[in-house]
C-alpha cells in the first residue's frame, strides 16, 4: 500500500510539474501600441506603460513612439493589411475617429464601459468618440486650457490680479504691450491648440451651429473684429504666430498672457518664468468656457486580441492610473468622478485644469472634414482679419465656403 501510495504521489507530482511548466512556458499576449506622444509628456506615458507591464504578466504592451505625421500616413494602410498595431493614437485631432470608423479601421469598444462604469467618462468624450451609439475610442488624456500669466509683468504694470473678464484681458493686454518686443498676450492662429474658438465662444459666437456655418453670426464677427484689431493696431500680439512662436514668447518673458494647456507648464518652469494660471476670462456670453483637448486611442479592427486591448484601456482609465498621469503631466483626469480626489485637489496646477472640465468644449469634434475646416477655411479667415482689417468680409467669405463644405444652404 505504501508503494502504491508513493507511486500515486509521484505521478500526481509529475502531472503538477508538467502543468506548471506548461503554464510557465505560455507566452503572454503582446499588444503593439503606436503613439505620437513624443513631446514633454513622453516620460509620463512611458512610466505608465512600464507599470502596466510590471503588473500584468499575461498582457504586455509594446509601446512604439512615432511622430504624429508618420502615424497618420502609415496607420490606415497598416491596419488594412493586417500588419498594423493592436492599439494606436491615430491623430491628436478628435474628428479623425469619424474617418477611421467610416473606413472600418476601428473596433467598437463594447467591453470598455462595463469595465470602467456607466457615466464615468466625460460626456464630451462619449459624444465625440461614438458613432451609431457605439464607442470607438478611449481618451489617452484629457486636457483643458487655462490663462497663463506672468506675475512679474503684471506687478510691473500695476495689475494686482489676473483678469476675470475678456474686457479686462483686452485692457491689460494693451497696457502691457510696449511695442518693442514685449506683448500683452501671445495669441497663436496656426499650428497650435486652437485659442481663437475660445475667444469666440466666450462672446456667444461659434464656428458651426445647427450643422451650418456660424462664421457670419454677428457675435462671431464682433469678437474677431475686436481681437484682430487689437493685434493689428495695438500690437498686443504678433500677427500670424504659430503655437510654438506663442510658447516661446511666454517662455522668454516677452508676453504677459497666453491661453494654453497643462503640457506648457514644464517648459515655463524650466525657463524660469514666474507664472500663474487662472480660468479663461468670461466674455459677453456671461458663461465660463474653455477648450478641451483629448487624444483618441483606438483598437484596430484587425487585432487578434480585442479582449486584452480593452483590459488595457480600462486599466488606463482607472483612478490610480489617472492620478499618476495627472500628477506627472498636469492633465485633468479622463473621468467625471475624481473632482474631489485628494491626489488631484492637493496639486494646485492639476486642480486648476481639472476644475475647468465642466466648462470645456472640444473643437470640431465630429467633423469628418476637420482639416479642411480648420486649416483651409477658419485659420485663413482669422489671418486675413488680422492682416487686412476687414473681419466681416473675411468671415462672410469663409461662411460661404464652410456652408458649401457642410452641404448647408
Amino acid at each position: 500500500m505504501k508503494t502504491k501510495t508513493l507511486l500515486a504521489a509521484l505521478a500526481a507530482s509529475s502531472m503538477l510539474a508538467i502543468g506548471l511548466a506548461g503554464h510557465a512556458l505560455a507566452a503572454p499576449v503582446t499588444l503593439t501600441y503606436w503613439s505620437g506622444f513624443t513631446g514633454g509628456d513622453k516620460q509620463a506615458y512611458l512610466d505608465l506603460i512600464k507599470k502596466f507591464n510590471d503588473t500584468h504578466p499575461d498582457i504586455q504592451v509594446d509601446y512604439q513612439l512615432q511622430p504624429w505625421d508618420s502615424i497618420a500616413q502609415k496607420l490606415p494602410t497598416a491596419i488594412i493589411s493586417g500588419s498594423g498595431p493592436d492599439l494606436a493614437t491615430p491623430d491628436y485631432n478628435v474628428a479623425t475617429i469619424q474617418q477611421y470608423v467610416a473606413n472600418g479601421l476601428a473596433l467598437p469598444l463594447d467591453d470598455l464601459i462595463p469595465q470602467v462604469g456607466q457615466g464615468v467618462l466625460p460626456q464630451a468624450v462619449i459624444d465625440s468618440f461614438s458613432v451609431g451609439g457605439k464607442l470607438y475610442a478611449a481618451p489617452a488624456n484629457y486636457a483643458t486650457l487655462l490663462l497663463y500669466y506672468n506675475k512679474d509683468m503684471l506687478k510691473t504694470g500695476g495689475i494686482a490680479a489676473p483678469p476675470k473678464t475678456m474686457a479686462e484681458l483686452q485692457d491689460y493686454a494693451v497696457k502691457l504691450s510696449s511695442g518693442q518686443g514685449q506683448y500683452g498676450i501671445a495669441l497663436a492662429d496656426n499650428a497650435t491648440i486652437q485659442m481663437w474658438p475660445v475667444l469666440i465662444w466666450s462672446d456667444g459666437g461659434d464656428l458651426i451651429a445647427n450643422k451650418c456655418s456660424a462664421l457670419a453670426d454677428p457675435k462671431t464677427i464682433a469678437t474677431v473684429e475686436k481681437w484682430s484689431g487689437l493685434i493689428r493696431d495695438k500690437k498686443i500680439s504678433p500677427v500670424g504666430s504659430t503655437g510654438q512662436d506663442a510658447d516661446n514668447l511666454f517662455a522668454a518673458g516677452k508676453a504677459a498672457f497666453e491661453i494654453n494647456g497643462p503640457w506648457a507648464a514644464g517648459q515655463y518652469k524650466s525657463a524660469g518664468v514666474n507664472f500663474g494660471v487662472a480660468p479663461v476670462p468670461v466674455g459677453d456670453s456671461g458663461k465660463p468656457v474653455t477648450l478641451a483637448s483629448t487624444v483618441p486611442t483606438i483598437v484596430s479592427s484587425k487585432t487578434q486580441h480585442p479582449k486584452e486591448a480593452q483590459i488595457f484601456l480600462a486599466w488606463w482609465l482607472s483612478k490610480d492610473t489617472q492620478v499618476q498621469l495627472s500628477t506627472a503631466a498636469a492633465y485633468a483626469p479622463s473621468r467625471n468622478d475624481m473632482g474631489n480626489d485628494p491626489s488631484i485637489t492637493s496639486n494646485p496646477t492639476v486642480a486648476a485644469f481639472a476644475a475647468q472640465v465642466p466648462y470645456a468644449r472640444l473643437y470640431l469634434p465630429t467633423e469628418k472634414d476637420f482639416a479642411k475646416i480648420d486649416t483651409g477655411i477658419f485659420i485663413p479667415a482669422i489671418q486675413s482679419a488680422e492682416q487686412n482689417g476687414n473681419a466681416a468680409e473675411a468671415l462672410k467669405a469663409a461662411n460661404d465656403q464652410l456652408n458649401q463644405l457642410l452641404g448647408c444652404p
